[in-house]
């Protein structure tokens, strides 16, 4: 009976054992990969609009850092209005086209993880658009039912003087071209 006492016990420590590795190897595979914050730079658009008044050319183009920063600013204004089901603690986006990628940090509980999300942009008027596609936590894909994120809107009015009305949105490689409505007759007041 002894013996049989012996081999239930060793049993039960070995997935006792197995256990512990299996969440440790859990818990290493989900940790973040960079040190990531959600400080964020604001952008100025206001040269780039003295150029367009100069030059009469009613567009500019936004580099792909300019965009990265809005949409970063935009993720903590909608993370102070929406309850994701995790703590974001940092966020790094990477624009392609008509696609952006945000490397992001967070924690589930106690517990840390990295992910990248990707988003799809549209535009609608002077609204940019970044509709959530996926999720991944290293190579493993997070299905939408179980984490998925509202639209995020930014106003690319918050960035614009009142005089310009975006009419168009062409998203490029590096970065974004705004086409504009200018009401012409108002910028004398501007000076």
């Amino acid at each position: 009976m002894s013996r049989r006492k012996k081999k239930g016990g060793r049993i039960l420590l070995g997935l006792l054992m197995l256990i512990i590795i299996v969440v440790g190897a859990g818990i290493w595979y989900v940790t973040p990969t960079k040190n990531l914050d959600l400080k964020y730079r604001s952008i100025d658009t206001k040269g780039k609009i003295m150029s367009m008044l100069e030059t009469r050319q009613p567009q500019m183009v936004l580099n792909k850092d300019e965009v990265a920063q809005m949409s970063k600013k935009n993720l903590i204004k909608y993370l102070s209005t929406h309850d994701v089901g995790v703590d974001i603690t940092g966020a790094d986006f990477q624009m392609n086209g008509e696609m952006m990628n945000a490397e992001v940090n967070g924690k589930w509980g106690v517990f840390p993880f990295g992910a990248t999300l990707q988003f799809h942009m549209t535009s609608n008027g002077s609204k940019l658009i970044l509709e959530h596609q996926f999720t991944k936590i290293r190579s493993a894909d997070i299905p939408l039912s179980i984490f998925k994120l509202e639209p995020i809107e930014i106003s690319l009015k918050d960035y614009l003087p009142d005089i310009v009305t975006v009419k168009e949105v062409d998203f490029l490689e590096e970065g974004m071209k705004l086409t504009f409505k200018i009401d012409w007759f108002s910028i004398p007041s501007l000076w």
